[in-house]
């Protein structure tokens, strides 16, 4: 026990403690004082190689986990978005300029692509990152209290308040608001928005006064808002308002260089949780995500992975472990049956150079082999676009 002391958890790697001690009381001082095994002599040498083996799988675990951590913090742009793909680069670049602009921010994306992740970054990396950020999803506010939740209320104001209360533009004082699905927002609510944020002011439902509000808005919606003011369900004046700078992040099946990414970076956060070895996808496993579609996006595949990971106790995961719908007709097995037999770097080589190949392929022909239309469609330059058709031998063809 003196020397534990004298370590003083100084000492990084696994501590075995041998005694003649078989108290209780021993066991949980050596524990506390920093030993990851305890063993009470005499003892047979079976024991004491399954207890370094358990040791030594510990390490081995632990280095393991490290090693995909440096490597996601080396592959990740900004905190938690993650991307190596252009459309991701792309927004990666957009990111600090943006974020440090003094206007309001438009987000717009398919459900699931990662909206608020990105308004949370942009807070961290703009000069309120010390200020509260505080998430609003306006689809889910009950409308008879939206004006509570948005504009807070005084005592007395409504039956049931019994206490003042402020609303989500007084609580982000000094930082970010973030307003979630804003094309969801009733008519007459947007009015009320609208005039917030013109005069930089809230009035609290019942108060007779209005009170000041330092706020950046970051709004995020998967709707097309242009087509909503056509419609009359959107106010046009609120919209620009909103609109200072607009961003827009990909959907998943427009970078598909990050799926095997964003599916190692969710089985290490798994294996982090559950302090287990990391798991993996088979060849087999790997390109069934690749071939499917992602309607819902990253969320979705986060769920799958995430799921398949943790009903399973095998290292590797296989397809069947996997959540997922039929594969469509023309999968990526009848192109690659050999992959099952190929080390798992080739085998993703092939199946990104494949998925790459199809995706291109179909952008032109849905554009009638139009570039600048197929590039926009992908989220590339038109000059990328060029060049990795070059790359993988496509030449434009036309209907």
């Amino acid at each position: 026990l003196s020397v534990l002391r004298a370590l003083d958890n100084q000492f990084s790697g696994e501590i075995v403690m041998v005694t003649a001690d078989d108290s209780l009381d021993s066991a949980i001082e050596c524990m506390r004082l920093g030993a990851s095994d305890y063993l009470t002599k005499p003892y047979e040498i079976v024991k004491l190689r399954a207890l370094v083996r358990r040791s030594e799988q510990r390490v081995q675990t632990e280095r393991e986990l490290t090693d995909l951590r440096q490597q996601l913090d080396r592959q990740t742009a900004f905190g938690a978005l993650i991307g190596v793909s252009r459309p991701m680069r792309e927004l990666f670049a957009k990111l600090p300029k943006a974020a440090a602009a003094p206007l309001d921010i438009l987000i717009r994306g398919e459900t699931g692509t990662g909206k608020e992740l990105v308004a949370r970054e942009l807070h961290r990396l703009s000069p309120r990152c010390d200020g509260p950020f505080i998430a609003l999803n306006t689809a889910a506010v009950n409308e008879s209290l939206a004006e509570s939740q948005l504009f807070g209320h005084v005592k007395g104001a409504f039956t049931g308040a019994a206490s003042a209360q402020s609303g989500v533009f007084q609580q982000a004082d000094g930082g970010t608001l973030f307003l979630d699905e804003i094309g969801d927002m009733p008519l007459a609510l947007q009015a009320k928005v609208l005039r917030v944020l013109q005069e930089r002011e809230v009035q609290p439902v019942g108060a007779s006064r209005s009170i000041k509000i330092d706020v950046r808005v970051i709004s995020a919606t998967h709707q097309d808002l242009t087509d909503a003011i056509a419609q009359s369900a959107f106010r046009d004046d609120l919209y620009y308002r909103l609109r200072g700078l607009e961003l827009a992040v990909p959907p998943l099946r427009q970078r598909p260089e990050d799926i095997a990414l964003l599916a190692d970076y969710f089985l290490a956060r798994l294996a982090e949780h559950s302090h287990s070895t990391p798991q993996r996808l088979s060849p087999a496993a790997l390109r069934r995500v690749l071939e499917y579609h992602w309607p819902g996006n990253v969320r979705e595949l986060q769920q799958v992975i995430t799921a398949a990971g943790a009903m399973t106790d095998a290292v590797d995961i296989e397809v069947s472990d996997l959540a997922l719908t039929e594969a469509t007709p023309g999968s990526v097995e009848e192109h690659f049956p050999e992959l099952d037999g190929l080390p798992l770097s080739a085998a993703k080589a092939q199946l990104v150079e494949w998925f790459e190949r199809r995706s291109i392929s179909r952008a032109l022909a849905a554009n009638e082999g139009n570039v600048s239309a197929a590039a926009r469609q992908l989220g590339l330059h038109r000059q990328s676009l060029q060049q990795k058709m070059a790359q993988l031998g496509i030449e434009r063809q036309t209907g």
